[in-house]
């Protein structure tokens, strides 16, 4: 009789401890749900509208399927018929006032693969696309892993090997679908899209010839120590560590891996570190790191008056005309 209770409350004690030990994991699935794998956001109106009449921007924007349909792409490029747009003339002559010189409009002079930030996909940067195809640039724009219509389910900020040698296949890709030029070829992202743009440019050095980052973060998991709720730091550390181990265990990337500010160490091209001032999300100290680790003799750091990590692309600062003039000096 003795035994048989026993046997019982073993196996209680049993479950009741699985439960509790299953619960952190379940709750750091969650969470890492959230953060890799992130809610969709739907084609808006001011998508639809450059996607349905490109020519009223001056550009011609193409669809492709790139690596086989794992990653959806537009090519956007000057259609130089329809001329150069409203926002483009004033690129221009944004550029031109600093003395560059600028072909006519529909000559291109290189590729430029621009990477969306976190709840982004391609189409939020057709208007970014728009101010480099003015100065002479293709744009190639892919909906990056878990975003967009893209099929992968979850992305990993640039940490995995496939992420990292995405932006070099793409192009590689789309050069032979649309029979592009062997042309200088740069990498522009934005915050999770400047982890991605520093993580492509180690993995293939000899391949990139510029290197463009925007409002991006040298570790992931101080960012994520900043946003944590003041009411379960307490417990913060055994949060992360179920979160790296429900990563682990099926086989991705864990938080501790995705580091920018080592990926940087690596890199040798020019590059332009972009931050706001005012940038709340990822503080500017963040972006500072990532500069100071960038192993190139030809970096510059560029801070914009007001910039938060929302409106850093739109202050009163001329940044396309910054940004595409430091380009044209270093291709």
């Amino acid at each position: 009789m003795f035994k048989m209770v026993m046997r019982s409350v073993i196996r209680q004690l049993t479950v009741v401890l699985f439960i509790l030990l299953s619960l952190p994991l379940f709750a750091a699935g969650w969470l890492n749900s959230e953060i890799f794998s992130p809610p969709r956001r739907a084609l808006q109106y001011y998508h639809l509208e450059r996607l349905k009449s490109p020519q009223l921007y001056g550009l011609k924007i193409r669809k492709y399927g790139c690596l086989q349909n794992k990653v959806p792409c537009l090519l956007v490029e000057p259609d130089g018929n329809a001329g150069v747009g409203q926002r483009g003339h004033l690129l221009r002559k944004q550029v031109i006032a600093k003395g560059i010189r600028l072909a006519r409009y529909g000559k291109v002079r290189g590729t430029i693969v621009l990477l969306h930030a976190r709840h982004g996909r391609k189409e939020d940067l057709l208007p970014v696309a728009e101010r480099f195809v003015a100065a002479g640039f293709r744009c190639l724009i892919p909906d990056l892993p878990a975003h967009g219509d893209s099929p992968l389910a979850s992305m990993a900020f640039g940490s995995s090997p496939f992420e990292a040698s995405l932006p070099r296949k793409i192009v590689a890709d789309a050069r032979q679908h649309f029979s592009l030029p062997d042309e200088p070829v740069a990498l522009w992202g934005m915050s999770m899209g400047g982890a991605f743009a520093i993580s492509a440019a180690r993995e293939a050095p000899e391949f990139w010839d510029a290197l463009l980052v925007v409002s991006s973060f040298a570790e992931l998991n101080k960012v994520l120590d900043r946003h944590t709720p003041q009411q379960i730091k307490p417990v913060k550390e055994i949060l992360h560590f179920y979160m790296n181990l429900a990563q682990r265990l099926q086989g991705k990337p864990d938080i501790t891996t995705m580091q920018p500010e080592k990926w940087a160490k690596q890199v040798k091209i020019p590059t332009l570190i972009v931050h706001g001032e005012n940038d709340y999300f990822i503080p500017s100290s963040q972006g500072r790191q990532l500069y100071n680790a960038i192993n190139s003799a030809e970096k510059r750091w560029l801070t914009v008056p007001k910039g938060g990590h929302l409106n850093v692309l739109a202050t009163a600062m001329p940044l396309y005309a910054e940004m595409n003039s430091w380009l044209i000096g270093v291709l």
